[in-house]
């Protein structure tokens, strides 16, 4: 019986409150209402959906035609080496441009620490990321040493 009404409980704290408001109501009301919310949080724009989520997919196809393209052209000259020196190469071209594009680091890696450039991590934070449009924004994105000191108790 407690199962059931703890359920209920956790139902009703999860639901939507626009929707409480709108249960008796008709359709015609409830698009109205769902007009209005996404009028007040109309979401990101178009140009930063394009360029942080829409062009991955195409960015992916884009790699795939390269990479057919490159080994359609060695296989048509017969030579083995080139073919692999060539894909090796593109791989990792395309690969530093997906990184240099939209890498995000993990989370927990936030820290206050140095960024170092490697041979695999051209920047910081991918130029079409959220971390990189706050960082242009002037925000300080890197968490502070959570919970207490480690060293305190050595």
């Amino acid at each position: 019986m407690t199962s059931t009404r703890e359920a209920e409980a956790t139902s009703a704290d999860t639901e939507i409150p626009w929707d409480r408001d709108l249960e008796g109501a008709s359709p015609e009301d409830r698009v109205a209402a769902e007009k209005a919310r996404a009028l007040r949080e109309p979401g990101p724009s178009w140009r930063t959906w394009l360029l942080q989520s829409a062009l991955r997919a195409y960015y992916i196809l884009g790699i795939l035609v390269a990479d057919v393209q490159v080994v359609v052209l060695w296989i048509e000259l017969g030579s083995v080496v080139g073919l692999v020196v060539s894909l090796i190469l593109a791989i990792y071209l395309e690969f530093l441009l997906y990184r240099y594009l939209w890498y995000r680091p993990r989370p927990e890696a936030l820290t206050e620490r140095v960024f170092h450039r490697t041979w695999y991590r051209p920047v910081e934070y991918g130029r079409w990321t959220v971390e990189a449009d706050l960082v242009r924004a002037g925000v300080a994105i890197r968490r502070a040493e959570e919970g207490p000191n480690l060293k305190e108790f050595l």
